[in-house]
This record gives structure tokens, C-alpha cells and sequence, in this order.
């Protein structure tokens, strides 16, 4: 049985959408309606003229493109393997449509065989930060290994010294794979001389395609140069520094060229990598990306999820330089070794961003490691080839070749083993116990080694983890069985396709993830235990909620708590799941909404609301004076008293999730109001309350005439905008 693989984003909250449509009866929609060709409000850095798209079969990308007006598939992403399927496409617009305005006119648009539309993400540049001056203190092989106080600090001395299986062998990731998504290396360098194979240039940098060995592919960069010496500099060569892992093989994953890269041509790289583009035959068992962003982009986290569950591979990832508590991509994704920064004292780096979702942290200031050869001292009009700077990006490759020295002797281990074992040896460095600033630690290296040794020995087990598939659905008010009854029983449930899903566990969110086209979010390699299952987002009555999601939400704060949400039950998560048999939890999702209009003043208003008519297929403003199709009215207050009037609308518990441009729209009608009337609207879904006022009134103006733009949404940067 093929399974298709979607990782999707979300968002949700509660579109009460936004436009004057005028008139008071049946409205039919249609694309001409300014709710849906509004252009879409793209908060994080894309790539202005390129939208993403997972999609069932090339069809489906014809339909899209016909529904756009025009555009083209600038690239693809195909995999159907292991019973496994997985398709994105490149969609490069029209030269008159931005991302903004294609994805506007997407808004309530469902396009069969489309799974999802969103901006192509970027990333900006990994700029290091500014180091401090060291002394050289010299040593006697590797000539500046005694400046590398991170490998003091991390024990890398007495672990590459230990007897790891018993019979002699020393860890130095030998046998292992490591692919460095970055910029282009220079694999000229001296001390990296032996440790590459081919690589692949995913951007069109140094040769669009593979990479072979040996080249000098940084072009004018230093970023990837960098971070490969931290991860596997050769050791014991009498060349400048060792790496963690000195002996580990290195793949150059190009997918920056100068300014920023995005999420397509990363996720690019390593389907290369990890399809064997080239036909060697060597794929990587450990991803190191010292790169992040904002938007959570589903067709990277789609391919990291691959790799992670048909490949056994481990993704080490940089929390980010903002020094703030936030939540950067991928850092964020489920099953990712997400890693902070510590100085020489064994504290938290000023820069290293915090969250909840930090695994671990490494030394990543004042970090000394190789330098492209081109950059040239001017003192001496030699190459540097060895400086220091500072980041998470630093901190991140002392992580990943870490995970090398464990999969040297644990080849099989799966992302979340090797997590746990980081996490289990790491010096408690911050506060007590787990911290958003230092996650569970520092990475201890000989602690890390001699617990391998222990699971060689036979004297102690690694902790498996799990794969969770959670798909969120709403009833579908359609008569899909055809028994002219809409809503009943045998039609078929709707599936959310933008909903995020959080697992809670203790009081706090442990995972995000963001449902699909089939309304699944999966958690891969997570821990196992029992959670409850909370949703945030776009509500469900946004039939194509696609095409509004807020790209860089998450729905947890840096502490863990989780914000507002509906919770949809419990899930026991068991240890060893995985993709082909992950444990499940369907669950049917109807938001609550409750609007209440208060006013002073005396006159007769009246709450509007803008339902969808299933017969005439059309939109109706229904007031107390109207009755509602798909909710109730407490009553028709004329305002016979001046000081105190009210009306109350509250949605039914199942209700129609309304296709096209039909939103739950709020208004007032004014046309029997009296001069000097004010009021104030109190709106409460699924149990978070905003009010709105005073909103001053036009006597005779109608539902039409006062249609608010209103965009409410369950996150946790109260961004409910002021009625106007």
C-alpha cells in the first residue's frame, strides 16, 4: 500500500474575513469577490516571484497553473520508493504575480490533487558572529589544537583515546557520511585534504550539479569551509586543528551562492544526497545545517522526514544568532537535534536563541577552525587558513560530528537514539534539569563515547522513539452519500488541511507539527509516552485554509506552555513506531464561535453575520430578524432601552466549512439606528475572548456597508487587529 508523505504548515485561528460586498441577500461566489483576490499577508522572507506546491500528479500542477493564469514548473522533487510517495514542485509565476497575490488568488480555491500552496522560504546567509582575540598556545601535533578550548571543555581528548567496542578502536567517525548543507567548501584546504566525496550543488554556485572531491567550491565563501573543519578536520596530520570526528567523510551539499538560499533548493540538496544523484552509492547518515529562518516550510520538513525514516538519518540543526526566545525552521521540526551555543565559561552565548525545542548545546564562541585558502593576510600575503568566529553555526558541526563518533559503532541507530544519548550525557551547564537556553546541556564527548560503550558491552540499550500520525477532520455538511440529507451520518468528513497539532505532555508542548491535504501532521522520531493532543490554527469552517496560513507560527511559547488550542484527546506514543506503522490518533475538530454586539444610544441595531446557503449555493446575511442557517441568535433587541442592548450569535457545534469566498463575515446592520449610537463587539472562539470598540455607528448604513475586516487567529502574538 503506497503512502503519500505530506509535512505540511499551519496555522490556525478564525478567518472572519474582510471585505464589503454590499447587499443584504444571496451572494454567489466568485473569483471577482475582493475576498478572494485579496493578496495574502506573508509575514516571513520568500522569494517574491516562486510559490511551493505539493501536489498528487502532474495534472494537478496544470490545474493550478490554468487557476493562476499562467506560471511554470521551474523544478521538482519526485520520490516514490519503499512504498512511499512524495511530490513538490517550483512553481516560478507570471512576471505581473507575486507569491502574495498568486497565493490571494489561490484564497478559497481548492485545486484537486493539490496538497498545498506556500511561499518558498528563505534563509538568510549565516553571518558569523564577531570573535574575541586568543593567545596561541601552541601543541605539538596538530599545531593549534591547544587553542581549541571547545575540545578541552567537551573531554574531545580522552574520547578520542577510549576503547569504544573493546578491542582497540578509538572513535573518530570513521565509516561516516556527513553531509554539510551550507556553502560550497574548499576541499583544497590542507587540513581537510582525503575527507570528501562527491557532493552536489544544488544552486548553481561552483558547478550545478555534483561536486566532485578535491575542488576549491567555496567561491569566495567561508561559512561552509568553516563549519566542515569543525565537524572533521584531519587529525594527527601536523596540519593546524582536529575536527570532533577527524576521520568522518564529508559531502559538500552546496545551497548558497551569496545572500540568502530557500527552502526548495535546500530540500533539493539532500533528496540529492540522500537518492544517490550521482550513483556512488554513498548516501550520508548525518545532515549538519547551520542555517535557519522563519517560515515553517512542508517540503523541507517532508524530505527531512525521508531521510530520518527510511534512512535512519540524523539532522543537527542551529537554533539561530537573534539571542531572542523564538522558534526558527528547521530547528523547530519534530526529530531534530536542535542545538545552542555556549562560551569558554560553560555558559549560555548572549547570541544563542532559546525555545523549547533545543536539544543540546556545544561550544560556539571564539571557535577556531579552517579557512577557505583564498582568503589571503595581508600582513604576510599568505592564506589565514584557520580563524575563529562565533554562532550557533559553530555550535552546530561540534554536534554533528558528536553524532558521527555514535554512528561510527551505532550505524542503525535511528535520530531519536542518538538525541538521547547527546542528551543523557550532556553537562548540565544552565539551570537544573532542561532550560530553552542550553536544552539539556552541554555535549560531553567522553561521557557520550563511554555510554556507546556500554550498548556495545551489552550493559545498557538505547532509548527507541516514535512516529505519530495525527489527522484532524471536520463533518463534512455536503451530501456526499447522496441521501438528501446534508450533514448526515455517511457524508464523508472534511479533512483540515491547515491546522497546527501540538503534543502535550506535563503541562507543556514537546511537538508541533502542521496537518496536510489529508488533515495529517506527522511527528517522526519523538519521544514515546502519553500526550495530549491540543490543535491550533486556521479554524475549519476555512474550507481552503491553505491559503492563509501565517507560515512562521508555532503554537508554543519559548517555555513550552502552549497557547490557546482545542484539545482533541489523548495519544500513547510506543516505542520503536515508525512511518509504515505510526500510532494514530483521528480526531473530528469543531472550533466554537460566540459574537456578542453590545450598544448604548437607544435605536434598533442588528447582528450580521455572513452564512453560506447550501441550496442556492450562494451567501446570505442572516440577523436575529432573519434567523440563522448555521447557528442561533439569542434574540431581536430593538433598543427600547437606551443604556443597556444586545445580541448574541453563537455558531452551531458542526457547521459548514464554507468553500469559495464564503468567510464568516461579522457586521452591524445600522438601518434602524439612532445618531450618537456606539457599540462594542465581544468575540469569543473557542474559549479566547477579544472585544472590539467603541465602534462608532451611521444611522441607515446596512450589514453591506459595515462588513469589518476582521482576522482572528489562536497565537501567541496577539496580533487580533483593531476594528475600523
Amino acid at each position: 500500500m503506497k503512502r503519500t508523505v505530506w509535512t505540511t504548515l499551519a496555522a490556525l485561528g478564525f478567518l472572519l474575513a474582510a471585505c464589503s460586498t454590499g447587499g443584504t441577500g444571496h451572494e454567489a461566489p466568485s473569483a471577482g469577490d475582493p475576498a478572494a483576490v485579496k493578496p495574502l499577508a506573508i509575514t516571513a522572507e520568500h522569494v517574491t516571484s516562486q510559490i511551493v506546491v505539493g501536489y498528487d500528479d502532474a495534472a494537478a500542477l496544470d490545474r493550478l497553473i490554468t487557476e493562476l493564469g499562467g506560471g511554470s514548473v521551474k523544478k521538482k522533487i519526485e520520490f516514490d520508493q519503499n512504498g512511499v510517495e512524495f511530490h513538490a514542485a517550483l512553481i516560478e509565476l507570471p512576471s505581473t504575480l507575486d507569491a502574495a497575490h498568486a497565493l490571494g488568488k489561490l484564497r478559497g480555491v481548492r485545486v484537486p490533487g493539490i496538497q498545498y500552496a506556500q511561499p518558498n522560504f528563505t534563509h538568510p546567509y549565516p553571518e558569523p558572529v564577531p570573535a574575541s582575540d586568543l593567545a596561541p598556545l601552541g601543541f605539538a601535533d596538530d599545531p593549534l589544537e591547544a587553542q581549541k578550548w571547545d575540545h578541552q571543555v567537551m573531554q574531545a581528548a580522552d574520547a578520542w583515546a577510549t576503547d569504544v567496542d573493546g578491542m582497540g578502536t578509538t572513535p573518530d567517525g570513521s565509516g561516516v557520511v556527513v553531509g554539510i548543507v551550507d556553502t560550497g567548501i574548499d576541499g583544497t584546504h590542507p587540513d581537510l585534504a582525503g575527507a570528501f566525496v562527491n557532493g552536489y550543488d544544488a544552486v548553481g554556485c561552483s558547478t550545478f550539479g555534483v561536486i566532485p572531491p578535491g575542488i576549491d567550491a567555496s567561491e569566495g565563501q567561508i561559512h561552509g569551509t568553516h563549519v566542515a573543519g569543525i565537524v572533521a578536520a584531519r587529525g594527527a596530520n601536523g596540519q593546524g586543528v582536529a575536527g570532533v570526528a577527524p576521520n568522518a567523510t564529508l559531502m559538500d551539499l552546496q545551497v548558497f551562492c551569496g545572500g540568502s538560499t530557500d527552502d526548495f533548493t535546500i530540500a533539493s540538496a539532500i533528496f540529492a544526497a540522500m537518492t544517490d544523484v550521482d550513483g556512488d552509492t554513498i548516501v550520508p547518515s548525518v545532515y549538519n545545517l547551520s542555517l535557519g529562518g522563519k517560515g515553517y516550510g512542508q517540503v523541507l520538513k517532508g524530505i527531512m522526514d525521508l531521510a530520518m525514516e527510511l534512512q535512519g538519518a540524523v539532522f543537527v540543526v542551529a537554533m539561530g544568532n537573534s539571542g531572542q526566545d523564538e522558534v526558527q525552521f528547521p530547528a523547530g521540526y519534530p526529530g531534530i537535534i536542535a542545538v545552542g551555543a555556549t562560551n569558554a565559561q560553560d555558559e549560555k552565548a548572549s547570541f544563542s536563541t532559546s525555545g523549547a525545542h533545543i536539544s543540546v548545546s556545544a561550544p560556539g564562541v571564539d571557535i577556531l577552525s579552517t579557512w577557505p585558502t583564498h582568503q589571503i593576510d595581508p600582513t604576510t600575503n599568505a592564506p589565514y587558513l584557520y580563524f575563529r568566529i562565533s554562532g550557533t553555526s559553530m555550535a552546530t558541526p561540534q554536534v554533528t560530528g558528536a553524532v558521527a563518533l555514535v554512528k561510527q559503532f551505532l550505524p542503525t541507530a535511528s535520530a531519536y537514539e542518538v538525541r538521547r544519548l547527546l542528551e543523557t550525557t550532556a553537562d548540565d551547564v544552565g539551570p537544573a534539569g532542561f532550560d530553552p537556553g542550553t536544552g539539556w546541556g552541554r555535549v560531553n564527548l567522553k561521557k557520550l563515547v563511554d555510554a556507546v560503550a556500554e550498548v556495545l558491552a551489552g550493559n545498557a540499550t538505547t532509548e527507541l522513539g516514535s512516529t505519530a500520525s495525527v489527522v484532524v477532520t471536520t463533518a463534512n455538511l455536503a451530501d456526499t452519500d447522496s441521501d438528501g440529507v446534508y450533514g448526515s451520518a455517511g457524508d464523508a468528513p472534511v479533512p483540515l488541511e491547515a491546522v497546527d497539532v501540538q503534543l502535550i505532555q506535563g503541562g507543556k508542548v514537546r511537538y508541533v507539527a502542521k496537518t496536510n491535504g489529508a488533515g495529517e501532521a506527522l511527528f517522526s522520531n519523538v519521544a514515546p509516552g502519553d500526550y495530549q493532543v491540543m490543535v491550533a490554527g486556521q479554524d475549519i469552517t476555512d474550507f481552503a485554509g491553505w491559503a492563509f496560513w501565517p507560515h512562521e507560527r508555532v503554537s508554543w511559547d519559548a517555555d513550552g506552555d502552549p497557547m490557546n488550542g482545542v484539545t482533541l484527546g489523548s495519544l500513547t506514543l510506543n516505542p520503536g513506531s515508525s512511518l509504515f506503522a505510526p500510532d494514530q490518533l483521528a480526531a473530528t475538530l469543531d472550533s466554537t464561535l460566540e459574537v456578542t454586539l453590545e450598544w448604548t444610544g437607544g435605536g434598533d441595531l442588528d447582528l450580521a453575520v455572513r452564512e453560506y446557503d447550501v441550496p442556492t449555493a450562494g451567501f446570505v446575511w442572516s440577523t436575529a430578524k432573519t434567523g440563522a442557517l448555521w447557528g442561533a441568535f439569542s434574540g431581536d433587541d430593538t433598543g427600547t432601552d437606551p443604556a443597556s442592548a444586545s445580541e448574541t450569535y453563537t455558531l452551531n457545534a458542526v457547521h459548514y466549512p464554507t468553500p469559495a469566498s464564503g468567510y464568516y463575515h461579522i457586521s452591524i446592520d445600522a438601518s434602524n439606528a439612532t445618531a450618537g449610537t456606539t457599540a462594542t463587539l465581544t468575540i469569543t472562539m473557542n474559549g479566547v475572548t477579544k472585544s472590539y470598540g467603541p465602534i462608532p455607528i451611521t444611522p441607515g448604513t446596512t450589514a453591506g456597508d459595515n462588513d469589518f475586516d476582521l482576522l482572528f487567529t489562536l497565537v501567541g502574538f496577539d496580533n487580533w487587529p483593531t476594528v475600523y
